[in-house]
Formats: C-alpha cells, sequence, structure tokens
C-alpha cells in the first residue's frame, strides 16, 4: 500500500519552464531539494523542507510532478513523488532497503531506480504510483542509477561487474545488455544527448571530466571543464552540471554545447548535487 502524504510546505510558487532546474543542497547538515530559474539568475526557491535528506530528484512535465529519494521514512531511502501544483507528496517505495536514483520514462508512465531490495544494487521499473515492480539487472555486482533515452528504447546504467566503473546499455524490449565503454577508468553515465549519444563523466588526464559518447560511431567529444564534474544533466543543447570551484565549494554551472564556456549559477555555501532540468 502507498502511503499519500500532503506536504504542509509551500515555500514559494514558481513557473516550471525549460529554464528551470533542480538539484539537491546540504544546508547546516541536510539535504533538502531546490529549484532555481535560469533566466532570473541566482533565485532559487525551496522545493522541499524535511529534516531528513531529500535527494536525487527528476521531473514529469506532462504530469508536473518530480519524483525523488529521501530518507524521510525511517531514516531509510525510498522513493516519493511531489505533485508541484498541490504539493501532494506520495510514498512509492516502503522497504526498510535503499531504493534510489529514480528517472522518469519519457512519457512519465514509469519510473526506473536503483534498489538492493534482493541483496545488492540492481536495476527495476515500476509504474508511476509505485506497482508493478520488475528487477531488470541481476548481476552480483553493483548495477545502479540508470537513465532512460529519449525515445524510452533503451536504459543506460552503470555497473561493476567487469572489475572497474563502465556504463552499459539495456534494450527494454529483449532485456539485451550491451557494454558502452570498455576500459579501467572510471565512467559515470549521466545523460542522454540524443537516443545514440549519451553525456558521461570519466577520468581524463587525473581529472573527472563531461564526454558525449556517440554509441554508434563510437566518437567521443571532451567538455573541459576548471575543476573535477560530480553530476550533470542535458537538454536542449545545454548542460548544467556541479564541480568545484576556487574556494572549494560545490556549486551548479551551465554550458552551452556551441561554445562549450562555463557559467557558474549559484554561489551559496552548501554542496550542490543531482542537477536536472525542468520543462
Amino acid at each position: 500500500m502507498k502511503q499519500l502524504l500532503f506536504c504542509f510546505f509551500i515555500i514559494t510558487s514558481y513557473c516550471v519552464h525549460s529554464q528551470s532546474v533542480l538539484f539537491s543542497e546540504n544546508i547546516n547538515g541536510n539535504w533538502d531539494l531546490f529549484s532555481i530559474n535560469l533566466a532570473k539568475g541566482e533565485v532559487i526557491n525551496r522545493v522541499t523542507k524535511d529534516s531528513l535528506k531529500d535527494f536525487q530528484s527528476d521531473y514529469c512535465s506532462c504530469k508536473n510532478k518530480i519524483v525523488f529519494d529521501s530518507y524521510r521514512d525511517k531514516n531509510t531511502r525510498n522513493i516519493f513523488t511531489l505533485d508541484l501544483k498541490t504539493n501532494e507528496l506520495i510514498q512509492l517505495t516502503e522497504l526498510e532497503t535503499r531504493d534510489g536514483h529514480p528517472v522518469w520514462s519519457p512519457n512519465c508512465k514509469n519510473i526506473a531506480f536503483q534498489s538492493s531490495r534482493n541483496g545488492n544494487p540492481d536495476v527495476y521499473i515500476m509504474d508511476s504510483l509505485g506497482g508493478n515492480i520488475e528487477q531488470l539487472t541481476f548481476d552480483n555486482s553493483f548495477d545502479g542509477i540508470p537513465k532512460w533515452s529519449p525515445n524510452g528504447k533503451f536504459l543506460a546504467f552503470n555497473s561493476n561487474r567487469t572489475g572497474s566503473p563502465n556504463i552499459f546499455m539495456l534494450n527494454n524490449k529483449t532485456k539485451e545488455k550491451i557494454q558502452i565503454t570498455v576500459d579501467e577508468k572510471y565512467n559515470f553515465v549521466q545523460d542522454w544527448v540524443s537516443s545514440t549519444k549519451l553525456l558521461i563523466i570519466k577520468d581524463v588526464s587525473e581529472k573527472r571530466q563531461m564526454q558525449i559518447v556517440d554509441i554508434e560511431d563510437n566518437t567521443i567529444k571532451n567538455l573541459p571543464t576548471d575543476f573535477d564534474v560530480t553530476y550533470a544533466s542535458y537538454k536542449n543543447g545545454n548542460i548544467v552540471f556541479t564541480q568545484k570551484n576556487k574556494e572549494n565549494i560545490v556549486q551548479l554551472y551551465l554550458m552551452n554545447l556551441d561554445n562549450l564556456k562555463e557559467k557558474q549559477l549559484t554561489n551559496t555555501k552548501g554542496e550542490k548535487r543531482f542537477p536536472a532540468f525542468m520543462e
């Protein structure tokens, strides 16, 4: 049975459009979700306010909802949805295991996520109400942090099944798994740029940098940044990402793929993680 909750916080109302970004920020030891309107600069809206941690989130435009993982239920990581119009909060998973890294399918009918409910991190999907849960990976190593392709045909995910962090792709129809990166360096999928291109983070010259990998012709485009990149998201020719600034604080940045120039978006003291574009 799913838990239906109601949020008793309405921090501020805001217009949801393609120039807004969701992210998680650590303020005084607690993580909550925030959004920033890129057109207005450093106008940051608080989306959640809970005494426990709210982490990775993803936005669904057709439902005007976010899905996110949180420790607010028994201090165990579970998955929730939040209606941004009504502030209705629904808990989708209730196990005392780690369920996290949820992402909407392109049509918002399903949610892919990572779970350790069977003793090992694997990739699962469920419907938008938390039902019809299906396990997709069964390896004894780490499989997780899934990302839907724009056409919904594939899920890219991270795995240690080769002995080092590499990226795999799962065909949602045939369940075939294809290895995308093949080396001993750190590889971490972040998003899809198109149905044939992945945005990843990789160890390059002793620094974690972004790359765009074309899975059809195996070409790679490097996206150089000043410091180590931790998380990134793509939308309409732009990448929003997190990296440390000169003060050694993880901030939010924006990069346009036409000119590859960085623009710092935030300047607050808390560490930022898990940026995601909103439509």
